[in-house]
Formats: C-alpha cells, sequence, structure tokens
C-alpha cells in the first residue's frame, strides 16, 4: 500500500482525512506560506483582469509548491512509495479573492462583503506520486450564497470564533454555518479538502481506497 503525506499544516485537511479512514503523515512545507503567495501574486499584477481560468492557475500553482516543497525534505526511506498531497483554498468573490483575515477587523471588512452574495470556494490539488514521478492535479469550485446579517452579529461571530486562519474569515463547520443559506457543489471542499475528487485522483494513482 502507498504511503500518504500530507503537505499542509491545516488541522481542517488532517480530520478530513481521518474522517475516510486514510492513514497518513502530516509534514507541512517548512517554507512561510506567505511568502509562497506573495510570489504568486506578483505574477498577476501584469494581468489587469482577474479571470476564473489565472486563478485556477493560482490556485494549482500554489497547490504544487506545497508538495514539492515537501517532496524536497523527504528522506529518501519515506519517498518510497509515498503520495505527497498538496492542496490550497481560497475564497473568490466576483473575481476578487479574499484570503485570511490579519485581524478581527479585517475578518469583520471580508464578512460584510461576503453575507448577501454568493462566492466561490476553490481549491486545488496536487498529488506527486515520488516512485513513478507521476504529478495529478485537479481544481474543485463550490458555490456558496450567504444570508445578511447585522453588523453587531458579525462582530459577535468574530469574537466567538477563531477566523484568522480561514479563507474568507469563516468556518462552514462551525458556527458560521448558520450564515450559509446554501451550498452547490462539494460541501468538504469549503472544508479545505473535495474528499470525492480526492478518492478518484488517489485510485489513478493506485492507491485503491477501501479496497484491499
Amino acid at each position: 500500500m502507498k504511503k500518504i503525506i500530507l503537505a499542509s499544516a491545516s488541522p481542517r485537511r488532517h480530520e478530513l482525512l481521518d474522517l475516510l479512514g486514510i492513514e497518513h503523515e502530516v509534514i507541512p512545507c517548512k517554507e512561510d506560506e506567505k511568502q509562497i503567495r506573495v510570489v504568486d501574486r506578483s505574477k498577476l499584477e501584469v494581468i489587469k483582469e482577474i479571470t476564473p481560468k489565472t486563478i485556477e492557475q493560482m490556485i494549482l500553482e500554489l497547490a504544487y509548491q506545497k508538495a514539492s516543497c515537501v517532496s524536497r525534505i523527504l528522506p529518501a526511506n519515506k519517498k518510497k512509495d509515498a503520495l505527497v498531497i498538496g492542496a490550497d483554498t481560497i475564497v473568490v468573490l466576483e473575481n476578487e479573492i479574499i484570503g485570511k483575515p490579519k485581524s478581527k477587523k479585517e475578518a469583520i471588512s471580508m464578512l460584510q462583503k461576503l453575507l448577501g452574495n454568493t462566492h466561490e470556494v476553490y481549491t486545488g490539488l496536487c498529488i506527486l506520486d515520488l516512485n513513478a514521478d507521476k504529478i495529478l492535479s485537479a481544481v474543485e469550485i463550490t458555490a456558496v450564497s450567504m444570508i445578511e446579517w447585522s453588523l453587531e452579529r458579525i462582530e459577535a461571530y468574530v469574537n466567538a470564533e477563531n477566523i484568522l486562519d480561514k479563507a474568507g474569515g469563516y468556518a462552514i463547520q462551525g458556527k458560521g454555518a448558520a450564515m450559509i443559506d446554501r451550498v452547490e457543489g462539494c460541501y468538504y471542499n469549503v472544508m479545505g479538502f473535495p474528499l470525492s475528487r480526492l478518492v478518484i485522483m488517489l485510485d489513478k494513482l493506485e492507491f485503491n481506497y477501501l479496497l484491499k
């Protein structure tokens, strides 16, 4: 059986792999994620209009960079039969990328934009098969519609839940579930891992989920 290595420090992605019963080792990229994003976004400065296509390219590159970063630091004994999974999730509202808030004030500002509207959640997946020297990648997109909230309730939510490490400043699996009106697409994608898509990709790399 091939070994799964999760190139992410995200506790949610770790929990979702546990949910499927997929044994794995968590080895996050040692490089500063902010630096990875800065390098990538600098490439977009020359693009006058950020389109869904360029967003997909960016999120795939980020996922690849995370997986590649971890594959480089793996000792030889861990590389044998290893599949390294990199992933990155962003929130997009009308082609504007909404990242992770740096402060509660910024989280409130993000939520004021998102609430009452429909946004897209993009997750880029990249799996490196280190033995076969193969790369599989994919992008999953989920549309999330939110109800409107008063500023008072938004502030109360931001104070009640740790949202500084979450794209868009909310967690669909937490208290933020109350602001979600409708989800079109994969629910787990909004948490950071489109599970059915992931299993399909693993099957292609001969990690046959649930099969002996």
